[in-house]
């Protein structure tokens, strides 16, 4: 069986759901400290300028809680994104805005429900499991080891860059194989011309292609002319 985990991300890149996708089972890291400044509340577009950040502002203590604490500091964020991706999207042949204009008190509600809608539209059959209904504890790599035993995983599928701080040794002492990622972004047709920007949240890709064609490139399927 091969696991995964990680905090879930706002409208998350094509990597964050390929290892969805490659996983029996995929665990929503909810209850670990909140990193200010990475993707949990926050993923890129592209727009006539470039690359753009959608942000879901949060309160400034909020690198002290854990995730399923955080709050979101402004009700306006979802009617603002909204126009952002109108603006940016209008034209792509598959827009859609992808945001519940519905404010929430919590920053985990709309990211999960978010998550939950994308696999749910691109037909990916992953469970997923929550940290928080777990109660499941530890720090990083003893965290993993604690998640992989609840669930009697023989592999633990981590991103490429758990190559630079992860210990073999000590995962294959619990039995545990570390597997690692190595997702790369094929080239698709996107808005405003100019270079092709990778690492963009996945609505630019279904605005763009399409849940079909997005799914292909989530899996590495091949390049879509």
């Amino acid at each position: 069986m091969v696991l995964s985990a990680h905090q879930p991300c706002y409208l998350p890149w094509l990597g964050f759901l390929n290892k969805i996708i490659n996983s029996d089972l995929f665990v929503i890291l909810d209850s670990v400290q909140f990193e200010k400044g990475s993707y949990i509340n926050r993923t890129k577009i592209k727009t006539a300028q470039g690359e753009h950040w959608l942000t879901v502002p949060v309160g400034k203590d909020s690198y002290k809680k854990k995730i399923y604490e955080v709050t979101a500091s402004d009700n306006t964020w979802t009617y603002k994104h909204c126009i952002l991706q109108y603006d940016n999207y209008r034209d792509a042949e598959h827009f859609r805005p992808m945001v519940n204009p519905q404010p929430e008190h919590y920053l985990i509600h709309p990211i999960l429900n978010n998550i939950k809608a994308l696999l749910k539209g691109l037909r990916i059959s992953t469970p997923l499991a929550y940290q928080i209904d777990l109660n499941i504890e530890g720090e990083k790599q003893e965290l993993i080891i604690n998640l992989c035993k609840h669930y009697n995983a023989d592999a633990f599928l981590f991103g490429a860059k758990g190559r630079d701080y992860v210990d073999v040794d000590y995962f294959r002492s619990h039995g545990i194989e570390p597997l690692f990622q190595d997702f790369k972004c094929i080239e698709y047709p996107q808005q405003w011309g100019g270079e092709f920007i990778p690492g963009l949240s996945v609505i630019d890709a279904l605005f763009n292609v399409g849940s079909e064609k997005t799914l292909e490139l989530i899996k590495g399927g091949y390049s879509v002319r």
